[in-house]
């Protein structure tokens, strides 16, 4: 996790010209950089929260195309509405119950979410998921930036040029 790293992330990012393509290469990237098992970014759209892309070294598929109620989920509905990344773990004994099942049913350890800022709100949310581990506060720094980043990005893309 170095300048260097990030900085060839941010390198590929730039090379997208479409949505649909940042999105799957924030995915990819996002594992890579941050060591992670595998990385969502899903949409939010009022109370919902829509699966749009994933990558995963894990083998195993992380729903793609899923929809959850943000309301139903008290830690992402934190990073939704606050903007701040949270992290936890399902062998947390004071994580919250919704948050560790919908882990445990998915076969992982931990769980990273930041917010993915674009025209002045949380356009979506990047999920970062461990087998085995723990996130920390500098992990959840660097995904913030690269979230971040990947939201500029999705910025310039969703506004057309004008000449």
């Amino acid at each position: 996790m170095t300048t260097d790293s990030f900085e060839r992330s941010a390198a590929a990012l730039e090379t997208e010209t479409t949505i649909r393509g940042l999105l799957g290469t924030a995915c990819r990237e996002g594992v890579e950089l941050l060591d992670a098992t595998a990385c969502a970014i899903s949409r939010v759209i009022g109370d919902l929260l829509v699966g749009l892309d994933e990558h995963t070294t894990s083998g195993r598929p992380l729903a793609h195309g899923h929809e959850y109620l943000i309301s139903d989920f008290p830690l992402t509905r934190e990073v939704v509405m606050g903007g701040q990344a949270r992290w936890v773990s399902r062998l947390d004994p004071d994580a919250d119950e919704q948050e560790t099942s919908l882990l445990t049913k998915l076969g992982f350890e931990s769980l990273l979410m930041v917010c993915l800022p674009s025209g002045g709100s949380c356009w979506g949310l990047v999920e970062l998921y461990l087998e085995h581990g723990h996130f920390d506060a500098e992990r959840a720094e660097l995904a913030t930036r690269f979230a971040d980043r990947v939201g500029a990005l999705l910025e310039r893309l969703e506004t057309p040029d004008t000449v």
